[in-house]
């Protein structure tokens, strides 16, 4: 069996950002803060932000939005999957999409209004 590769963040967290088990590269939840942790304002920018953060975490493995095979997604108001379904299917080039379960919940990290958890192909 292949052992575990675990990726730290590159500030202090409490979890990795990324671990690698075998091909399968699975990544921590992402929402759609900056660097210096402040949440972008509206849906939509939060969607582009944490979707850009997804973007660099699967860079660090050398891989791009074309390696999810499956995605989790969580809102605090599934009256706005059809916008991150319409804005996620936006950055893919080619199908096949990834598979996607969505869920709503009560709160997220930030007061975010969407958080993402992803698995990638390496």
């Amino acid at each position: 069996m292949t052992e575990p590769v675990f990726l730290a963040y590159p500030f202090d967290a409490a979890f990795s950002e990324a671990v690698r088990i075998g091909d399968t590269l699975y990544l921590s939840g992402h929402i759609g803060d900056d660097d210096d942790g402040n949440l972008a304002s509206g849906f939509e920018a939060e969607v582009t932000q944490m979707l850009a953060n997804v973007k660099a975490s699967l860079a660090r493995f050398e891989l791009g939005l074309e390696a999810l095979i499956s995605v989790r997604v969580m809102l605090t108001d599934m009256r706005q999957l059809e916008r991150f379904n319409t804005l996620f299917a936006a950055c893919f080039e080619a199908k096949p999409l990834p598979i996607c379960s969505a869920f709503g919940v009560t709160q997220l990290a930030l007061n975010a209004a969407i958080e993402i958890e992803c698995v990638a192909r390496l």
